[in-house]
C-alpha cells in the first residue's frame, strides 16, 4: 500500500516515508500510525481508538504509549511543511495539512 497526499509518500511495505526533505524509515508502529492520520486529514481520533486499532483491543500498553508515539513522529516530522499532528484537547490527535 502507498499513501500519497501533499507531497509525502508512505509506502507500507517498507515502512518508509518519502517528503521533500528525503526518506526516513520508521518503526512499525509509528509507520502505522502516521499512515492512520494522513489516510484521515482532519478527522479527530481518541487515544482510546488508535490503541485499539494500532496496538490491538488485547494489549497491555496505556494510553500514554500514543502520547510518546505522536510526539516521536512529531519530532522526526517538525520540520515538514506539509502536515502538524496537532492535539485536540480533550478529545485526541489529528493530522492537519499545511498546503
Amino acid at each position: 500500500h502507498i499513501l500519497d497526499i501533499n507531497g509525502i509518500t508512505l509506502n507500507k511495505k517498507s515502512l518508509e516515508v518519502t517528503t521533500s526533505d528525503g526518506s526516513i524509515m520508521l518503526p512499525k508502529k509509528e509507520f502505522d500510525l502516521l499512515f492512520k492520520f494522513l489516510s484521515y486529514p482532519n478527522i479527530i481520533f481518541t487515544k482510546y481508538q488508535l490503541m485499539d486499532e494500532i496496538w490491538g483491543v488485547s494489549n497491555d500498553s496505556d494510553d500514554h504509549t500514543v502520547n510518546v508515539h505522536v510526539n516521536k513522529l512529531r519530532n522526526k516530522f517538525s520540520s515538514c511543511d506539509a502536515f502538524e499532528i496537532m492535539t485536540v484537547r480533550g478529545l485526541g490527535f489529528k493530522a492537519v495539512l499545511k498546503k
